[in-house]
């Protein structure tokens, strides 16, 4: 193998080889003293130029850094920034839940008829009782049978709707 250029050794002090590049200068420095020796310089100059960096490390001057917040400061939002401070999540989600509950509570108050009563469908539960009188052989009221009930259903329901029920204005079908 080629002996790696000093970029290469670099890019491997770094880390920045491929995986296969990688193992491959790897498996050189291992067998050739001359890289090795080169790969070790690197790795020192490396360190010297962080460690000059670190003790020259320099902080912005103190009006400038002022001037930057108070340039900061005066800014105006946007028309866009607005919106999307409507859109962060400390107000998007309170109103998505009230709109959640409003679809969910909504439609009950929609299919109320004009007098605000909801409307029960008797004959429905008028038959569903007498069926169950009917299967119910020592019942109480094991006489009466479904047929019976269904060919005075039409006189019952006009009684139904001329009584109000407790507690609802009217019942309507």
């Amino acid at each position: 193998m080629q002996h790696p250029t000093t970029e290469r050794l670099i890019d491997y002090i770094h880390a920045a080889l491929a995986p296969q590049d990688d193992a491959a200068v790897h498996m050189h420095l291992d067998e050739c003293s001359e890289c090795r020796q080169e790969h070790a310089v690197q790795i020192r100059l490396s360190e010297m130029l962080r460690a000059d960096a670190a003790a020259h490390e320099r902080e912005l001057p103190p009006m400038l850094k002022a001037q930057i917040w108070n340039a900061v400061r005066s800014l105006e939002p946007t028309a866009m920034d607005r919106v999307r401070a409507w859109l962060r999540p400390a107000y998007s989600v309170p109103v998505a839940a009230a709109l959640i509950v409003a679809a969910f509570v909504a439609p009950g108050y929609l299919h109320h008829n004009a007098s605000g009563a909801p409307s029960i469908d008797a004959a429905y539960y008028l038959q569903d009782h007498a069926a169950m009188n009917g299967a119910t052989p020592f019942g109480d009221h094991s006489g009466s049978a479904a047929a019976q009930f269904e060919e005075t259903s039409n006189v019952d329901q006009t009684v139904l709707h001329a009584v109000p029920v407790v507690g609802m204005a009217r019942v309507s079908r």
